[in-house]
């Protein structure tokens, strides 16, 4: 069987080193500083022909790191993100409208600051406390996330769901749907946020969202077992594949696969399971460029 390329693939989850991400790093033994460079992953990203990557940082906008890529490789778009985590101070409407207006396409909700990470053991080091809620009492989105869904829409961005709780994750769905484009990220992944069903999945497609299937779901990584390929694949046929997305999720950690090659094998296995090239290619290249409005040639 010859080997499977998807041409024009596009990363909207592309991790990268140096960053400062937590999982009890430092208890664990692990040096996170030593993750793929930056500039290695937009070299490789380019010599395997990708159209995009977006750049993900728990620490910082990403934005300008991203327009300098994009000026030493201008045969490739990169673009940035922002977490709304304590480092940018949570949801804070200013740092979010600042990253947008430098080019930012996504905006994800918490991450290793969410409550669902802080309550589980699976925040960052150096904060304490419940972690950051996105809804209130009333389980609606409070209001600085209403105001950041606005600048959202407003910019045509995207906004991601992050690693907050399976109840917030519906609560956002509901609020956001008809307003932009929405991505609910790590379906299936035992490392971050609720670990959504099968079933979650596809009823948050079914309220608006994209759903994002990543490499790392089916990567042993940080004393996590990965799904299968075959596992994973019943999952996007439950989603139906004009639904989802497939992204990386990878270069945070030495040890874990870098972004480019880590994808590419992530698709081929998806392949070898049966999962036809023409999903592949919708997946991994024309649907995750719609969402960043992107042309493709």
């Amino acid at each position: 069987m010859a080997g499977l390329l998807i041409e024009n693939a596009v990363d909207l989850h592309c991790h990268f080193s140096p960053d400062t991400l937590g999982f009890q790093a430092t208890e664990a033994g692990l040096d996170l500083m030593t993750g793929t460079p930056v500039v290695e992953s937009a070299r490789d990203a380019l010599a395997q022909g990708q159209a995009a990557v977006v750049l993900k940082s728990h620490s910082f906008s990403s934005a300008p790191l991203a327009k300098v890529l994009s000026e030493m490789f201008p045969d490739l778009r990169v673009y940035g993100g922002l977490c709304t985590d304590y480092y940018s101070g949570g949801l804070n409407v200013a740092a979010v409208d600042a990253a947008l207006a430098m080019g930012a396409k996504i905006v994800w909700l918490p991450t290793v600051h969410s409550a669902q990470d802080m309550s589980t053991g699976g925040g960052a080091t150096g904060f304490t406390g419940g972690g950051i809620a996105v809804v209130g009492e009333d389980g609606r989105p409070n209001d600085e996330l209403k105001e950041i869904f606005s600048l959202i829409s407003e910019h045509d961005a995207i906004l991601a769901t992050g690693h907050v709780s399976a109840d917030e994750h519906y609560a956002v769905g509901k609020e956001f749907a008809g307003r932009g484009k929405g991505l609910g990220t790590h379906a299936g992944e035992e490392i971050a946020g609720p670990k959504l069903t099968r079933q979650q999945a596809v009823e948050l497609a079914d309220l608006g969202a994209t759903i994002e299937f990543t490499a790392l779901c089916c990567t042993d990584a940080l004393g996590f077992k990965g799904k299968s390929a075959a596992e994973l694949s019943t999952w996007i046929a439950a989603v139906g594949p004009e639904r989802c997305v497939l992204s990386s999720d990878l270069g945070f950690l030495k040890g874990v696969p870098a972004p480019v090659s880590g994808l590419h094998n992530f698709l081929e296995r998806l392949w070898k399971e049966g999962v036809s090239e023409v999903d592949l290619s919708l997946m991994a290249s024309r649907t995750p460029a719609r969402l960043l409005g992107l042309e493709l040639s």
